[in-house]
This record gives structure tokens, sequence and C-alpha cells, in this order.
């Protein structure tokens, strides 16, 4: 496909991403070639052309001056991550589809993320789109091509591989971003759970490791440090992230936190590999 990778994602602000959907500024490139069929499903998959997901940098910009915040790969030393952890994003991108949801509440840009938080479909194969709703939008992105729904029609936007919010809020995006080589040895085996009626192994973390995590979201601590925890579920069959919640209590409810003072980052996946995940190419 025409996006073979999502690196455009790369060096976003949420806050710019949220105003992209607003304002549009400029063309960011030149129309996709491939041909796209009427429906995006499961059925007939062929390989995947979605390609390895860029780190996003989710107000990357905003909190460089967090001196709370240790990078991980200054953290990391030279431990090895379990086999599972460490293939955890290859196997989100490995499914056919999924459902997902990502919610943030606390720090200083909960509120970019929306009260609802991001809600979708991904279908990887034959070939990449997403669904999703965010604030009171409803966005497909297809090949390089997006289409926001108006009442009961989509409108197609006329600037090609224009960036939308699941470029910077996609699950496989937060993933690449917060959960790369130097974090996953923090995480480690703590027993066998059902989550979203999955069977999983939950991967409990080194509070210290989300110490970047944390603070790139702004969460600053009221008094003396913030309580920190983090927790993985993978499942037993397929090796996917089920549901991933990071949390730190002792925060500030400041602007952007939504009115929380405790952080909490969720994202669920559901319906894994489900032949109901179809996306339709809308008509325009």
């Amino acid at each position: 496909m025409a996006r073979s990778t999502r690196e455009r994602a790369s060096g976003l602000s949420a806050l710019v991403v949220a105003a992209v959907l607003a304002v549009v500024a400029a063309a960011c490139g030149s129309s996709a070639s491939t041909a796209i069929p009427e429906t995006l499903g499961p059925a007939g998959a062929t390989p995947s052309q979605h390609g390895t997901v860029a780190a996003s940098s989710v107000a990357a910009s905003s909190v460089a001056a967090s001196a709370a915040a240790v990078s991980p790969s200054a953290a990391a030393a030279q431990q090895s991550a379990d086999p599972v952890l460490a293939n955890a994003l290859t196997q989100l991108n490995g499914l056919t589809s999924y459902k997902f949801k990502f919610t943030v509440k606390g720090g200083s840009y909960a509120s970019s993320v929306g009260t609802g938080g991001v809600v979708g479909t991904v279908v990887n194969s034959p070939s990449f789109a997403v669904q999703f709703t965010y604030a009171d939008l409803e966005i497909i992105e297809i090949n390089g091509k997006n289409w926001t729904k108006n009442g009961s029609s989509w409108d197609l936007s006329p600037y090609p591989n224009l960036p939308t919010t699941y470029d910077s809020y996609g699950p496989a995006v937060q993933l690449a971003h917060y959960f790369d080589a130097s974090v996953a040895p923090y995480y480690t085996a703590a027993g066998d759970e059902t989550v979203n009626g999955v069977l999983t192994t939950r991967y409990t973390a080194a509070p210290q490791i989300l110490n970047f995590m944390v603070g790139n979201w702004g969460v600053t601590p009221a008094n003396g440090e913030l309580v920190q925890a983090g927790d993985i579920w993978i499942a037993k069959s397929g090796g996917y992230p089920v549901r991933w919640k990071v949390t730190a209590t002792g925060g500030v409810a400041g602007p952007g936190s939504g009115g929380s003072a405790d952080f909490e980052f969720l994202i669920d996946i559901t319906g894994a590999n489900d032949p109901a995940n179809v996306i339709h190419v809308p008509a325009s």
C-alpha cells in the first residue's frame, strides 16, 4: 500500500493531531496508487502491507522539560525480555483484524484523547484500514485516503496521506512508543487471567520503567513521588496484547487532565481475527 509504515505519525504532538482534524493546513503527499477494494476485511487475506509501526511523539515537545521522566533506554540494563513480550507488537500487527479502545485520564494531555477515548476497528489484511471514532468524529483511513462522516454521507479529504488521530493514538503506535525493547524486560509474569474473554498471562511492570511514559503524558506529582503501576495482558494463544494499563496516583488535576488527579492509560483489544471486522470503503 502507499503508506507502508506509520512513520508520518512521528513528530506529531497530541495537540497538533487533534487540531489537524478540525483545520486542514496543507497537502501532505501524493495520492495512493494502490487500488482499493470495496470492502476490507479478513476474508481472502494476503500478506499485510501495513509494515512496521513507527514511534509516535505523543506530546513530546510539550514535556521535554520534564525532569522526572527517565528515558527507558537510559534506565535499561543488559536485560532480555520474555520472548512473548518482545513479540507483542509483531503479533498485534500480525492479526488479520481487531477492535480497540484507548482512553486516558489525568496528566496534562488526557483531554486530547477525549472523554470517550479513541474507539475503532483495524483491518491488517488484505491491506491496512482503520475506522474509528474520536470526540464527535467518525473517520475511515485507507491507503492514504481519509473520509469523515457527515450525517449519512462520507466526505473524502482532498489532502492525501493526511495524518489522523489514529496515527498518534492507535494501539500499535502506542506500543511502539512506550513498549519497546528497552521497556519490555522490566515486565515480569504475574499469573494467568481471563481478560476480555481471552485467556492471558499478566505481566507487571517495575514502577521505575514507567517514569518516561508517565512523564511524557504530563503527570505532575502533587507532593513527593507518584505511585506508579503497569500491567500488560498477553493472549496465551496468539501472543498479542489484550489489555495494557498504566496508572499513577498522587498527581495534580491540572489543565488538560480531564479533572482527574490520578492518571490512567488503558488500551483494550477485542475481536481478534473476527470475520465481522469489516470496513466498507465509502462511495465518493
